[in-house]
């Protein structure tokens, strides 16, 4: 009897061990599950933060990238046109006067326009000083101011017919006996006669009206016209003529 008992004591116990082994990890389960979960409620909120089709900003922006000029079918940026610097005298003094420097005329960009004309000279008295185109190519005998119209003797903002083409007007020396102007010249335009003639600087104010000259006293500068090579206006590294 006792062994019977024995007997099914030791299967129950066997048996109730076997069924221990063979029962799943519910604990590692439990970990991966939980994991996968996590995983799927991550998934839901990213989901639920995306915006809709209806909610996205559909705003149109510039493109992020320029055009490659380089690139076939663009079309180059073009040059920017400048003024054409196209005559120069260098002023250089008569007798016993110590004026010296340089006068440049200028065309206009584009098209048509006034003739600019750049005055840098120094060693002149204080005041106003007549300055006109003279015909003829030697500053010692310079001859007529430059009137292929047969006009009278007129002020530089004259209209055509009422001056002549070389009647440029007064610059005005500081009191250091400098100048330095910028006159533009309707007239001139873009003439290019006075190529080859002489620019001379007179001792005095030219009253624009007497005949033939102006009673603007006598010649103290002068310089030959000339055919420009080069723009130095727009060099900054160009030197002062004047010096």
């Amino acid at each position: 009897m006792d062994s019977k008992i024995f007997l099914q004591c030791a299967v129950s116990i066997g048996a109730a061990a076997l069924v221990a082994g063979c029962a799943p990890d519910t604990s590692e389960r439990s970990g991966a599950g939980q994991g996968r979960l996590g995983d799927s409620a991550r998934s839901r909120d990213e989901s639920a933060r995306a915006p809709s089709v209806a909610n996205r900003d559909t705003t149109a922006r510039p493109p992020t990238t320029a055009t490659n000029p380089a690139a076939p079918g663009s079309a180059a940026a073009p040059p920017p046109v400048l003024p054409r610097l196209v005559a120069r005298a260098e002023i250089r003094p008569l007798e016993d006067n110590t004026v010296r420097g340089v006068v440049e005329f200028q065309h206009a960009a584009v098209g048509s326009g006034p003739m600019t004309i750049h005055v840098r000279l120094m060693g002149l008295a204080a005041g106003p000083h007549g300055m006109h185109v003279h015909m003829g190519t030697d500053c010692a005998m310079p001859a007529d101011h430059l009137n292929p119209q047969n006009a009278p003797h007129g002020p530089a903002n004259a209209a055509s017919g009422m001056r002549h083409l070389g009647d440029l007007g007064n610059i005005t020396a500081d009191a250091s006996g400098t100048v330095e102007e910028t006159l533009r010249d309707s007239l001139l335009g873009g003439d290019s006669s006075l190529v080859g003639k002489v620019l001379v600087v007179h001792e005095g104010q030219d009253d624009l009206s007497t005949q033939p000259a102006g009673d603007s006293g006598d010649p103290i500068a002068c310089g030959i016209i000339e055919e420009a090579g080069e723009d130095v206006i727009s060099r900054s590294d160009a030197p002062n003529p004047g010096v």
